[in-house]
Parts: structure tokens; sequence; C-alpha cells
């Protein structure tokens, strides 16, 4: 999930992620392995700026498939549990369209935030 700064994550979003996690950690035994986590565009606006998000649509939530071809897609509908888990059952379906990030290549994640 993108958001557009730390102060914009709230704990109903990040449980409803941890929910869609550890469902999909159930139902998955061999194949697609997904990983949940979160990302300030304000720290990291450089990785950000890869899936082109204007900052007024934020929060918004992002599957990456960083893999041999680095590519992206956005999920369209709301940020509740079945809206999400829709959108990886289409990935896991095959009927997802992933966009191809610029150059295959990711920038660097920040990890620590600027201090003031």
């Amino acid at each position: 999930m993108v958001v557009k700064n730390t102060g914009d994550l709230d704990a109903k979003t990040l449980e409803v992620l941890n929910s869609v996690g550890q469902g999909f950690a159930s139902k998955i035994s061999r194949g697609i392995s997904f990983y949940f986590s979160w990302l300030d565009a304000e720290s990291n606006a450089e990785f950000a700026s890869t899936f082109g998000l204007p900052a007024e649509e934020l929060p918004k939530v992002i599957i990456l498939n960083p893999g041999k071809r680095k590519r992206f897609l956005v999920h369209s509908g709301d940020i509740t549990e079945s809206a999400i888990e829709g959108t990886l059952d289409k990935i896991l379906g095959g009927d997802a369209r992933f966009k191809n990030i610029k150059g295959n290549k990711l920038p660097e994640l920040i990890s620590e935030y600027p201090t003031a």
C-alpha cells in the first residue's frame, strides 16, 4: 500500500492488510506468495513515482511483482478486505493486467525516515 505520508496510515487500514495477508497465507500452499507492506510516498518519493499516482489519489493498494520482469498493478477498488481479496483472486486466476516498470529497474528504498 502506498500512503501519502505516515500520518495517513491508520490502524483500520493496517488491520485490513493484516487480515487479507493472513487469509491468503492459509489459502496458498504453493505458487504465488504475497507479502504485505506499506510505503510512505513522501519519504520514498522516487520509489512511489514508479507507479505514477498523484498524491491526491493516495492511499492506494499496489501489487508489485519484483521478479525478472518488474511490473505492477494498481488495485482499483475500495480498501476493504473483500475488495483486495477480489484483486488478488484475479491475479491468481491469471486475469490481472500488470503494467511494466520503465527500464525494468526499481529505485532504492529509503528505510529510515528523515529527521527534522
